[in-house]
């Protein structure tokens, strides 16, 4: 237990702030900070505009991290979230307590902590995880208090969903009492249909619609009540987005139990074909995954991550599947075991040969040559001490939790181009320089760059070039519309100069980068800024 702890806080936070903003992370990190700049703590801004289209706790957690550190920056902006990881492996622990005894109930945990639905969003400062921590806590307190009316476990219960409500939106809500409902009709556990249950309820649904009419009140408009329809229920029927076609979670649920999906098919074979023999607790796992499945199917938006909330369920059937085989294997239970056994062992024996070969990481920073080497030592130590000790399966457990933190812990920060932070921070320097330059972008710009440049008003963002021309000095724009822009400064016939950052700091995405167009030849432009091309 020490050693996997130790483990999973290394993986959480080892580098957590040294990774530029990615992907929509900076709609988190640019709302809370324009919150910080008006003193508000009900609508969250993106240059200006409100964006209310995600429920608070997260821009609430993350401005508490900001106060508590006396900054904001990556590492706070990500602190909550990684916080939540560490206690939805705590609260799943508990839940698969309820199922298992204490040593098989830390494998539980130990599998889901290596699941990629786990750790590709555990250190990631979007709203996943603080769902996923939420809907796991409320299924562990429904498991501890099932067999007993008790009202402090019901307002455990909804007050966990309500946590999930209040990060992500109603699935918060509709999968634990979905879960909840299939075991109260498989086992006849009518007791919970009680007046108590009922009050917790009602008061975690009254905090939730009161959280929507602050911000209504915030902003002096219904425009939230409206969003709570659009974002959660005409999502499901008639969605403005997130079109994929119904089979895609056929695809989407096995990508998140990587590396375990074949241990999760063997299992789900497993539980069909003996549905009658299984216990009553596998029968109520099977049952409620499917019903968790079909409810984000039948939903017409779908993504990946949408089915997230499933995966606790399909590890518990895992690990039922990892203890009836371990003691009564057969030969497919066998076969997956060297399988993964020999391909683990092959992981960790090739990184240390090629380490023979330094010449294959010159991609990698100096302090991070040797990462391959240190991982495959270290994955080839765990794959013996853990046969030494005939603790299977935590030889797989800690060698994919090693290679977590080589991947995602060590390797990733390092790797990421940092083009729109070293651009954004470019802007900002050029604001406080040239504080009477006006400063504007064309087109769509992310939030991440908003975040960087912290600018202490909004930027004037046009969607036609001619009135940027007419109105700016410098104009800033995504890499990927360079060809129109260039066609259409040469059909207005504006003069004017192009940077760039530096190719050491751009990513291979064109979208990521961004070019500067100085209309003006009185400022001169100084590092990170280059002429482009």
């Amino acid at each position: 237990m020490v050693l996997f702890g130790l483990g999973l806080l290394t993986f959480l936070f080892l580098n957590l702030g040294d990774r530029p903003l990615w992907g929509v992370e900076g709609r988190w990190a640019e709302g809370v900070r324009e919150m910080m700049l008006r003193g508000d703590w009900w609508v969250p801004t993106i240059n200006g505009e409100p964006h209310v289209t995600k429920p608070l706790i997260p821009y609430w957690l993350i401005r508490i991290s900001a106060l508590a550190f006396g900054r904001l920056d990556e590492l706070t902006v990500r602190l909550p979230v990684a916080t939540c990881g560490l206690l939805t492996i705590v609260a799943f622990y508990a839940l698969a307590r309820r199922f298992f005894e204490p040593w098989w109930s830390l494998t539980a945990a130990g599998i889901l902590a290596t699941t990629w639905g786990f750790v590709g969003y555990a250190r990631v400062a979007q709203s996943e995880i603080y769902q996923l921590a939420g809907i796991v806590s409320a299924l562990a307190f429904y498991m501890w208090f099932r067999e007993k009316k008790s009202f402090w476990g019901y307002l455990g219960f909804w007050f966990s969903a309500l946590l999930a409500a209040l990060s992500k939106g109603l699935p918060g809500f509709t999968v634990p009492v979905l879960v909840a409902m299939v075991d109260i009709v498989l086992n006849r556990n009518f007791r919970h249909l009680n007046l108590q249950n009922f009050g917790a309820a009602f008061l975690a649904l009254t905090l939730y619609f009161l959280h929507y009419l602050g911000i209504a009140r915030a902003m002096g408009s219904e425009l939230p009540f409206y969003l709570i329809v659009r974002e959660n229920l005409t999502q499901v029927v008639n969605p403005y987005d997130n079109r994929e076609p119904f089979y895609v979670y056929f695809y989407y649920l096995p990508e998140l139990f990587l590396p375990w999906t074949l241990f999760f098919f063997a299992a789900l074979g497993f539980t069909v074909k003996n549905f009658r023999k299984v216990s009553q607790n596998q029968r109520f796992l099977l049952l409620a995954l499917t019903a968790v499945f079909l409810l984000f199917d039948l939903a017409r938006a779908r993504r990946s991550y949408y089915i997230l909330p499933a995966v606790p369920l399909g590890v518990l059937l895992i690990t039922y599947y990892l203890r009836d085989k371990l003691k009564n294997p057969d030969a497919l239970a066998r076969g997956l075991s060297y399988f993964y056994g020999f391909t683990t062992l092959f992981v960790g024996i090739s990184l240390v040969l090629l380490a023979i070969f330094p010449h294959h990481f010159d991609f990698l920073p100096f302090k991070s040559r040797f990462l391959p080497l240190i991982t495959g030592i270290f994955i080839l130590g765990a794959l013996r001490w853990c046969v030494k000790k005939r603790t299977s399966p935590w030889g797989l457990i800690f060698s994919y939790l090693i290679l977590a933190i080589a991947g995602i812990s060590i390797a990733t920060p390092a790797l990421t181009p940092p083009s729109e932070k070293i651009f954004g921070r470019g802007l900002a320097q050029l604001q406080t320089s040239f504080p009477q330059a006006k400063l504007c972008g064309y087109r769509k710009i992310s939030a991440n760059l908003f975040f960087y440049i912290a600018s202490p008003r909004p930027l004037p963002i046009y969607q036609e070039l001619s009135k940027a021309v007419q109105n700016c000095d410098l104009v800033f724009f995504r890499e990927k519309f360079y060809k129109k822009a260039a066609s259409e400064i040469k059909i207005l016939g504006a003069n004017g100069e192009l940077y760039a950052v530096d190719k050491l700091y751009r990513s291979k995405d064109s979208n990521k980068n961004y070019l500067l167009w100085k209309l003006s030849g009185k400022y001169i432009l100084k590092q990170p800024f280059i002429p482009y091309p």
